[in-house]
């Protein structure tokens, strides 16, 4: 290997909390050049010099995108002829294994029987049946043996598409690891001859940690065969908002299936006409018709008065200047929160026949979370939450979820702490949402 000597500095590679005209959040690589971009509001290392944070930074943003952010990448928002998404987990998979393990090298035994190879007595032994020999018939002989040989060649060239990875890994990722460039491989590249080696390599090998670098290998072969341009690439999405949604949701909200429950959904009464006759037919979907929150939280679970939260996360950037009126929830999501809540209410307080929900019975309140860099802030819990405010209508009031409390949450805080559920955070939340209701502000002007 030799050294680099124009190792990129990562202050220079990282962009925090930038607004992008693409919106773009993620990694771009481009020209030889990589580019890191931060959500909104995600605020930089304490200590700007310190790349090991940065390091930390850029691949918890990976691990946040990966798992969050599968429904906005699988629709492709990026992809066109200029941009191609890498397959980064592959690329990191494999410079690391680099560094902890050096180039893959295996001198896989080859066992068969007859000539041609070391004989390996243990396994001649016990497979092969001798021959009695001489007068006395006191003497064995072997006539065929168990050899050993090694499949060299085969592991020459799993090596040389190793040699490939690591020099592809390093030329796009390189920099977040190490200050050294490996050499560039000497036999030329040839996807579809790697691609074959390898799995035909995956198919007879049991050990898991050379299985997995094999599979991470094919990832990359099948990308830069697949790719015209190699010299730009891209993981990440333009889409941000539905990763924000997923990590307010994991933190604070109850599963999915107790979540569908506060689905309110409409019904089509249609008249239909039959010869003289008229029909009416009522007609509902749940699947296109149901308004869904964000995130429903409870105060307490498994308790029948336990509060409810309705929860709207919003990837505005009203946190970027919060002393203006830029940013912040419209008429039109305001409107939803209420219809929200009245469902709930109105649910749980009428009385059917038949099976109904089970609601809590505790009060409803309603929030927006948006993101803010909270570090220079007297952060209310270790997820840095604050109210800014609340908005509402005046023809809707006198119940607490009239009022939609606007919530301030860390980007960095939440990030670097998913995917965990929070019992802490969602106490935290429902006191900082509940000591705001019972204050008596002041109407807006």
């Amino acid at each position: 290997m030799t050294a680099m000597t124009d190792r990129p500095n990562l202050k220079d590679v990282c962009v925090y909390g930038g607004k992008q005209d693409d919106e773009f959040v993620g990694i771009r690589y481009e020209k030889g050049a990589l580019k890191v971009y931060f959500p909104s509001c995600y605020s930089e290392p304490e200590d700007k010099n310190d790349e090991c944070a940065r390091r930390l930074d850029i691949l918890n943003l990976v691990s946040v995108l990966s798992s969050y952010s599968k429904e906005s990448l699988s629709r492709n928002p990026l992809q066109n002829k200029e941009e191609v998404q890498f397959p980064i987990h592959a690329y990191i998979h494999v410079f690391t294994y680099f560094l902890n393990d050096g180039y893959y090298a295996e001198r896989t035994p080859i066992y068969k029987r007859g000539a041609g190879g070391k004989i390996d007595w243990a396994r001649t032994i016990k497979q092969i049946r001798p021959q009695v020999a001489g007068s006395s018939r006191k003497s064995i002989v072997y006539l065929d043996y168990i050899t050993k040989r090694t499949a060299n060649d085969e592991n020459e060239i799993v090596a040389q598409i190793h040699r490939w990875c690591v020099y592809e890994a390093y030329e796009k990722i390189g920099c977040l690891f190490a200050y050294l460039r490996p050499e560039r491989p000497r036999i030329a590249f040839n996807a579809k001859r790697f691609a074959a080696v390898l799995q035909s390599k995956i198919a007879r090998t049991f050990n898991e940690k050379h299985l997995l670098l094999f599979r991470n290998m094919l990832d990359i072969v099948c990308h830069m065969g697949t790719t015209q341009d190699n010299d730009k690439a891209i993981y990440g999405t333009k889409d941000f908002e539905y990763v924000w949604e997923g990590l307010i949701d994991q933190v604070f909200g109850v599963g999915n299936d107790e979540k569908k429950k506060y689905f309110p959904s409409y019904t089509w009464t249609l008249y239909r006409r039959a010869g003289n006759e008229e029909n009416v037919v009522d007609w509902e979907d749940e699947k296109h018709t149901a308004l869904r929150p964000d995130t429903i939280m409870l105060s307490a679970l498994n308790d029948d008065f336990a509060k409810i939260f309705v929860l709207d996360a919003k990837y505005y950037r009203h946190g970027e200047d919060p002393e203006g009126k830029s940013g912040l929830p419209a008429t039109g999501s305001i409107l939803k929160q209420i219809a929200y809540a009245e469902f709930i209410d109105e649910k749980r307080n009428r009385k059917t026949v038949g099976e109904q929900p089970t609601f809590p019975l505790g009060e409803i309140y309603n929030a927006f979370i948006l993101p803010y860099d909270g570090k220079n802030n007297s952060p209310s819990s270790d997820y840095a939450m604050k109210c800014f405010g609340h908005a509402g209508c005046k023809w809707k009031e006198g119940k607490p979820y009239h009022k939609i409390y606007g919530i301030f949450l860390d980007v960095r805080a939440i990030m670097h702490r998913h995917p965990h559920h929070s019992d802490t955070a969602i106490e935290a939340l429902a006191q900082l949402i509940e000591n705001e209701s019972a204050k008596k502000t002041a109407p807006a002007q």
